[in-house]
């Protein structure tokens, strides 16, 4: 199945055409490369947060898999003279800390799956190149601000938080913080389009005038 987006909703940022967020998606430069590997079923789903990191990220893609009769190709995944890192807390993980990054080749490659915790490690364990890439994980941080699924654990984070975070790291606090804006404002717009908060709690970017009289 391939995205499907309805004409009730913005074709950019994926939410109700009265509470388009477009001009709030910052364009990020990033000497880091970010290859997004998303399952075809975060494919149709308007909650999905990687697709945002993407529009935001001017260097990175996103590759689906999991499509019926077509696999996923890993062509160029890992490209020659750069340091991939996949961002999977796997047991010889390495934490992501300045002292880390600062002993590696650079430029960087940050490899992300964007799937269920099920799917990313039947698919990690059955691709044998990642098993020769370096494994880093996120250090403890702040709760998730992410709301608009049932997360089955307070240390979880949306896959936008995981690379802003990984990015604060790899890239800069400042590109960390564009990141985590874009998703409040998603969030907070979302949560209100649900009737789950007032307008005067959106405090990032407000709401809209257009989407009261719409509603």
């Amino acid at each position: 199945m391939r995205a499907f987006i309805s004409p009730r909703r913005c074709s950019g940022c994926e939410i109700r055409k009265a509470l388009c967020f477009c001009d709030c998606i910052p364009k990020i430069e990033t000497k880091t490369r970010v290859v997004i590997l998303m399952h075809t079923c975060e494919e149709v789903l308007t909650s999905n947060t990687a697709k945002l990191a993407a529009k935001a990220l001017l260097n990175s893609e996103i590759r689906i898999r999991g499509r019926q009769h077509e696999r996923m190709t890993l062509e160029g995944l890992s490209q020659e003279g750069e340091t991939s890192l996949l961002l999977f807390p796997s047991p010889h993980a390495a934490v992501l800390t300045s002292e880390f990054v600062d002993s590696l080749s650079r430029p960087l490659n940050l490899i992300v799956p964007d799937a269920s915790w099920r799917q990313t490690t039947r698919f990690i364990r059955r691709e044998p190149l990642f098993a020769r890439m370096q494994h880093v994980k996120l250090a403890p941080g702040k709760p998730s601000e992410y709301f608009l699924r049932k997360q089955s654990s307070e240390h979880n984070l949306c896959t936008l938080e995981a690379i802003a975070r990984a990015l604060g790291v790899l890239e800069s606090i400042e590109v960390e913080r564009q990141l985590e804006t874009l998703l409040k404002v998603f969030v907070e717009r979302t949560l209100w389009s649900r009737g789950l908060i007032k307008a005067n709690e959106c405090i990032t970017a407000g709401i809209p005038p257009e989407a009261f009289s719409s509603q």
